[in-house]
């Protein structure tokens, strides 16, 4: 792929990660240092969460028509840069409402933008290098998922130190700051999307097949698409409200290190991460999807847990490191999957909006449970996060069938997957003439 892009797209991750990451961590540091409680703090969060749950799916077949995905990036980013300049300026109910109002929109545009952006060029390398690209794309998501760990972990330590050192208020001011740089790393993307002829998914995944743009009946009727969607759901309604619990319980016990340890919590799992991902990315091209994801998904139940059991920061600290295995698997594993399932249909960007609706679902139920128990007992909240963590686990055991096997067949309790259709010989049924890249 070309140098510009290739590090252009190296430093979107890296700038645009802390602002998706780390945002409701420091708005519960933030809100709890005005006086809100848990449960006030976790219905703010889920009105971002779930503007994002319902904006998903429109926005995903929004985002599959535009031609010009960098102009959608563009203004995500805009709009999350306003939101936090926002939350600094007015930390009232309806600002705040607002603001993740604003968020919740430009988080459900911008990640399936910058999948598809990053589809175009690994299939852009291919085109130009004639490699085979087998592998290639597991390798990419996977380098996106490290840089936006690094940058969401040094993003992090800037914001708590600012917050430590001079005031909560500051973080925000500086996560607007931190976005700017993104737009110049977007700029300096190679605009050559392949040419419409070209299926972009399957090409990135190193087949090379003809452009079909199926109806969006061949994504929907598709099992395996549901199947992961569940696992999504599960996954956050566990994952959502673990940190910003956390940081509800180290802000009452930390005193005025709270942001440092909160910084900490955010940092190091994220540096975990960014060491983890690109083997992630490797060993889900070598072994599998669904071994990779048993694996390292199994973290997020055991982080819940061992929450409830301390309240010191320390621990607490130590304990997040599990964040790092388990997020970044998911980073990696949710456009990868997609890419999976849309290299025949062509569907990536609504894909992800499915999965997106799916996460949102999990992660609004998730910060308004765990607020509201924690009220009353806060660890009965991280073991309820613990069991919906599990869950997880147990239905990627029992429903993902082996998506990175375009002409095999899987089988889950749903029944017999069938191949996929080999696009290069046979369109699939339903298919529609040739349309717009991913």
């Amino acid at each position: 792929m070309p140098t510009n892009s290739q590090r252009g797209l190296d430093w979107l991750n890296f700038f645009v990660g802390n602002l998706q990451a780390s945002f409701g961590s420091f708005i519960a540091v933030y809100l709890t240092g005005a006086h809100w409680t848990q449960g006030q703090i976790g219905v703010a969060l889920s009105i971002g969460s779930v503007t994002a749950m319902v904006s998903q799916v429109p926005a995903g077949m929004l985002v599959d028509r535009l031609r010009d995905k960098h102009r959608v990036a563009v203004l995500s980013i805009l709009c999350v840069i306003f939101s936090c300049l926002l939350l600094a300026l007015f930390p009232q109910q309806l600002p705040v409402a607002i603001a993740e109002i604003l968020h919740g929109l430009a988080s459900c545009t911008l990640t399936p933008a910058i999948g598809a952006i990053t589809l175009s060029v690994v299939a852009s390398r291919i085109l130009r290098t004639a490699e085979s690209g087998k592998g290639l794309l597991g390798e990419r998501f996977g380098r996106n998922a490290s840089f936006a760990a690094v940058g969401n972990a040094i993003g992090s330590g800037l914001m708590g130190a600012v917050g430590y050192w001079v005031s909560p208020q500051a973080t925000f001011f500086l996560g607007a700051a931190l976005a700017v740089p993104g737009l110049v790393a977007l700029a300096a993307i190679e605009r050559s999307d392949p040419p419409a002829s070209v299926n972009t998914a399957a090409l990135a995944e190193g087949e090379r097949a003809p452009r079909t743009k199926g109806r969006i009946w061949e994504l929907l009727r598709d099992r395996r698409l549901f199947s992961f969607a569940i696992c999504v759901a599960f996954f956050h309604l566990s994952n959502a409200g673990i940190l910003a619990l956390a940081a509800g319980q180290v802000t009452k016990d930390a005193g005025n290190i709270a942001e440092i340890v909160i910084a900490a919590c955010i940092l190091l799992p994220q540096l975990v991460g960014a060491a983890l991902s690109p083997h992630i990315g490797r060993l889900a091209e070598t072994v599998g999807r669904r071994p990779v994801m048993l694996v390292t998904f199994a973290a997020l139940p055991l982080r819940a847990a061992l929450l409830a059991t301390t309240t010191n920061p320390y621990l607490i600290v130590a304990i997040q490191l599990l964040d790092g295995v388990s997020s970044s698997s998911f980073g990696v594993m949710m456009p990868l999957v997609a890419a999976d399932l849309t290299r025949i249909s062509g569907r990536f960007n609504l894909c992800m909006g499915i999965l997106g609706l799916a996460m949102g679902a999990g992660a609004s139920f998730s910060t308004t449970l765990a607020g509201t128990v924690a009220d009353r007992s806060a660890p009965l909240a991280f073991l309820l996060l613990a069991a919906a963590g599990l869950l997880c686990v147990v239905l990627v055991w029992l429903l993902m069938g082996d998506t990175s096997r375009p002409n095999g067949v899987s089988r889950s309790p749903f029944g017999r997957t069938p191949p996929a259709t080999d696009p290069a010989r046979r369109e699939p049924a339903g298919s529609v003439p040739a349309g717009r890249p991913d």
